[in-house]
């Protein structure tokens, strides 16, 4: 992996991979920005009563583009990171480690920032925070909230290792052809299908832990990331594929507005019906398009690094630990602010990139242990 690595501290690190995570990062922040201002869901800050057609259109595309691969994308680059971990390591330390690292920021953020949103934004009752602190921590009001991302994380290291201790051979197998591509595709597609009759998109389950419906992609993405480590796909994948899988996220994106037009927002609904079928593999071809083609693109084309980029790079989780709450800050100071909403959509999301960033780096790094634990 000689041109697309460096060696920093005594570790391999893979730049564009670094730099795709910088990406992702701007992706979920952004993804929460415009739940206010285009078709999202239940959010901290109320929506209005009739959102303007530009915004269901440029939003609702960035949500439908970006729930299809951003966070299965974030599983496949953690995934890809867990073998060598783990060899290097041995079980116990791979996995105490592991839980160090997601278990005392899970601990952390859920004791402090879960319950402060929800008192600010959910008491409706308006009792003293001293009496709903407690009472957050009820089975019937407790929820991990956007921590489930660190909640999975933390499984998913406990399922692999499981896994390493009872089959410690290393399956050897080739990057995929299209063939094999798009049957993983159809597979994705077909298991979405089927979860999402009973538990359609934003049902939420366990403590608001996971979410069905995208359950497969992460976990089909999560094992093709320790398949690309253990069989060298990042460097074996070829540059010729993004242009067929450019093409097919094309005409995906150009399916996305009659789709739209035909089943409305059956498309999220669950259920046996065609909306959801079509959706699901809808969602699968392009999550997966998507994914192959940033791979591509950064690998040959973003892999180099310098400070700025490095420091980037080191401030993403605790950029996905703080950036809830900085969001939702800066739209609560933009309700009253006369601009479009849309234009309100950039602002968040570019204010929110920036505040996110220089709060974990010149802020939270500053925490005792920090430095130690999540960066």
């Amino acid at each position: 992996m000689g041109k697309y690595t460096s060696e920093l501290m005594g570790n391999v690190r893979l730049l564009f991979m670094d730099n795709l995570k910088i990406l992702l990062a701007v992706n979920v922040i952004f993804l929460h920005a415009g739940q206010p201002y285009g078709p999202g869901g239940d959010w901290f800050i109320s929506q209005p009563a009739a959102i303007p057609l530009v915004n269901i259109i440029i939003i609702g595309i960035f949500f439908g583009l970006s729930s299809s691969y951003f966070m299965g994308l974030f599983f496949f680059i953690s995934a890809y990171f867990l073998p060598g971990s783990y060899d290097r390591k041995g079980a116990i330390r791979f996995l105490t480690q592991r839980m160090i690292r997601l278990g005392i920021p899970l601990l952390v953020c859920v004791t402090t920032i879960i319950p402060v949103l929800g008192y600010v934004f959910y008491n409706p009752s308006a009792v003293p925070f001293i009496e709903y602190y407690p009472g957050f921590f009820s089975l019937r009001q407790f929820g991990f909230g956007y921590l489930w991302f660190v909640v999975l994380l933390a499984a998913i290291a406990l399922v692999y290792t499981g896994i390493r201790t009872l089959l410690p051979a290393v399956a050897v197998l080739p990057f995929p052809k299209n063939t094999g591509i798009i049957a993983a595709a159809l597979l994705l597609g077909t298991f979405s299908f089927i979860i999402r009759i009973w538990f359609p998109i934003n049902t939420w389950v366990l403590l608001h832990s996971f979410e069905p419906a995208h359950l497969p992609q992460y976990l089909l993405l999560s094992a093709a990331g320790v398949l690309a480590y253990r069989n060298n796909w990042l460097e074996a994948i070829p540059s010729s594929i993004a242009r067929f899988y450019g093409a097919v996220l094309s005409l995906a994106i150009i399916l996305l507005f009659p789709m739209f037009l035909i089943f409305g927002e059956g498309i999220s609904a669950g259920g046996p019906t065609p909306a959801n079928l079509f959706y699901s593999f809808w969602e699968a071809f392009v999550g997966i398009s998507i994914c192959i083609c940033l791979v591509i693109f950064f690998r040959d084309r973003i892999c180099r690094s310098g400070r700025v980029r490095s420091v980037l790079a080191e401030n993403v989780f605790p950029v996905y630990l703080i950036h809830l709450p900085v969001v939702v800050a800066l739209q609560w100071f933009l309700i009253p602010v006369g601009i479009p909403s849309l234009l309100k959509f950039f602002l968040a999301g570019g204010a929110g990139v920036l505040c996110c960033f220089g709060i974990s780096n010149y802020l939270v790094r500053k925490i005792p242990y920090a430095e130690k634990i999540i960066f």
